[in-house]
C-alpha cells in the first residue's frame, strides 16, 4: 500500500485486475474503453479496512457517441489482502465471495424487480459497483469513488446528529422494502436469490472456532465498564443475565431465524459504512461484505446501538423508529405493496422484542472498534507465515480508558433494558 504512485501496476492491485478490467470498467460506467490510467497521489490509512487492502485509480474512457470529448471515471478498488496469513486469519475470501455476490446478484436481482416496478422515487443509496471478482486469491471489488462528488465518512468516535441517523434509518427502510416487495410479488426468484447467494459471514456453527475467543475479549471490556460506572446496580445485573448464556451461539441463533419478515441486511451498520454528501442530504452505504438474509431489526438496532448516543436515543428514539418505518412504508407503496398488510408497524415492534439483542451483541464489538486511535489500529501485514492467527492475538482490544467511552458502551445496556429488549 505504500508503493508510490509513479511505481504502480495495475497487478499491484491484483494480477486479475487487468486492462480488459479497466474496458469493463469504462463499459458499466456507459463508455466504450479504456484510453489511459493512472493513480492518483492519495492514500488509505491502515484503519480504514480490515478486511481488505484500498487503492484508488482514476481512467480516462472513450464515450460511445462519435465526437464526445473523453470523460474521466474515478474509481475505488477494495482487494484481498496479498498477505497471506493476513488473509487467512480474517477468512477474507469468505467475505470477499459474499460481496461480490451481493453486487453481482442480489443487487442486481433487487434493482431489476425494482426497475420493472417503475417507482417514483427509486432507491440507489447504495454506491455504484463495477466489477466485482472473485476466486479466493485474486479478490477485488471495483466501485464508484464517492468522494470526487463530496461524500465523507462521519467519524467513528464522535457519531453524527439526529438529521444524519434520520437519513440512515430511512434509508436502511427503503433498502429493506425491496427484499419485502420482491418476496410478496416475485417469491421464487426472491427466495433463490437469499438462500442461495447470500452466506452468514459473522456467525454461524461452522465459525465460532474462529471468533469465540475473540467474543470473550469483548465481554471482559464490557464487564470493566460496567463495573466502573454502574457497579453493583440492576444493571449490572441485567448486563451479566445477557452474557449467562453462550452469547455466540445466541448471535447464531438471531442472524439464522427468519420468518415473513426477514430482508437482505445489509449487515454491517456501524458509522464508517454510511457516507454523507457535504452539501446535500444525499448518503450512501458502503461495503455488504456481512451482508445476511435475516430480520430487519438486525441492520437497526446494530445502527441504533453503534451509532447513537444515549442522550439521542433518550430524546430522539421514537422519531428515528419513525424515520425507518415511514421510508419502508412509502417505498413499499412506490413498488405496489401495501405495508400494512406485508409489514404493518406492529410487525416492527414484535421484531425489536425478539431481535434487538442483536445490536447489543455487535456493539460490545463495534462501540470499542470505533474507540480505536490510528496508533492503536494493528498493521495487519506483519502477520507473518501463511497460517491463520487466532483474531484475538491481532485485534487487540483493551478496557476503555475513559468514562465517556464506557458509558458509550453501558448505555447501550441501559436503554436496551428500558425498552424490554433484554427481557
Amino acid at each position: 500500500m505504500d508503493t508510490p504512485a509513479a511505481e504502480m501496476k495495475l497487478s499491484n492491485i491484483s494480477v486479475k485486475f487487468t486492462e480488459e478490467t479497466l474496458d469493463e470498467i469504462i463499459r458499466n460506467a456507459g463508455g466504450k474503453r479504456c484510453l489511459g490510467w493512472k493513480f492518483p497521489e492519495t492514500n488509505f490509512t491502515k484503519g480504514d479496512a480490515y478486511l481488505s487492502e484500498l487503492y484508488r485509480i482514476q481512467l480516462t474512457g472513450e464515450p460511445t457517441e462519435p465526437g464526445k470529448e473523453p470523460f474521466v471515471v474515478n474509481v475505488v478498488v477494495k482487494t484481498i489482502p496479498k498477505n497471506v496469513g493476513r488473509r487467512n486469519t480474517f477468512r477474507s475470501a469468505d467475505f470477499f465471495r459474499n460481496e461480490a455476490n451481493f453486487y453481482n446478484v442480489v443487487l442486481k436481482e433487487l434493482y431489476r424487480f425494482q426497475d420493472s416496478r417503475k417507482p417514483k422515487n427509486p432507491f440507489r443509496d447504495i454506491n455504484g459497483c463495477y466489477v466485482a471478482f472473485t476466486d479466493g486469491v485474486n479478490d477485488f471489488v471495483a466501485m464508484e469513488d464517492l468522494g470526487q462528488y463530496g461524500y465523507k465518512t462521519a467519524s467513528r468516535a464522535e457519531g453524527v446528529g439526529l438529521e444524519e441517523c434520520q437519513r440512515c434509518m430511512r434509508s436502511l427502510g427503503r433498502f429493506h422494502a425491496l427484499s419485502l416487495a420482491m418476496k410478496e410479488q416475485e417469491p421464487d426468484r426472491f427466495h433463490e436469490i437469499a438462500h442461495q447467494h447470500v452466506e452468514e459471514t459473522y456467525y454461524s456453527a461452522r465459525l465460532k472456532y474462529w471468533y469465540n475467543n475473540f467474543l470473550k475479549v469483548q465481554i471482559e471490556i464490557a464487564r470493566d465498564a460496567m463495573a466502573h460506572e454502574y457497579p453493583g446496580t440492576a444493571l449490572e445485573r441485567t448486563m451479566e443475565k445477557f452474557f449467562d448464556c453462550d452469547l455466540y451461539d445466541r448471535m447464531v441463533y438471531l442472524t439464522t431465524t427468519r420468518n415473513q419478515n426477514s430482508v437482505i441486511n445489509h449487515g454491517d451498520c456501524w458509522m464508517p459504512n454510511f457516507m454523507f454528501h457535504d452539501s446535500t442530504p444525499a448518503m450512501r452505504m458502503i461495503d455488504f461484505q456481512l451482508a445476511r438474509y435475516s430480520s430487519p431489526v438486525l441492520d437497526i438496532s446494530f445502527f441504533l446501538y453503534s451509532c447513537t448516543s444515549q442522550a439521542l436515543r433518550d430524546a430522539h428514539y421514537q422519531e428515528l423508529l419513525d424515520a425507518y418505518y415511514g421510508g419502508l412504508a412509502e417505498m413499499l407503496r412506490d413498488l405496489g405493496s401495501d405495508p400494512d398488510v406485508i409489514f404493518p408497524y406492529t410487525e416492527l415492534q414484535k421484531e425489536l422484542k425478539q431481535y434487538a439483542r442483536f445490536g447489543v451483541g455487535m456493539g460490545i464489538e463495534s462501540i470499542p472498534f470505533s474507540l480505536l486511535d490510528e496508533s492503536e489500529v494493528p498493521d495487519l501485514d506483519k502477520i507473518t507465515g501463511d497460517e491463520a492467527v487466532p483474531i484475538e492475538k491481532i485485534w487487540i482490544l483493551r478496557p476503555l480508558k475513559n468514562q465517556a467511552g464506557r458509558l458509550r458502551l453501558t448505555d447501550m445496556f441501559r436503554h436496551a433494558t428500558d425498552m424490554g429488549y433484554l427481557d
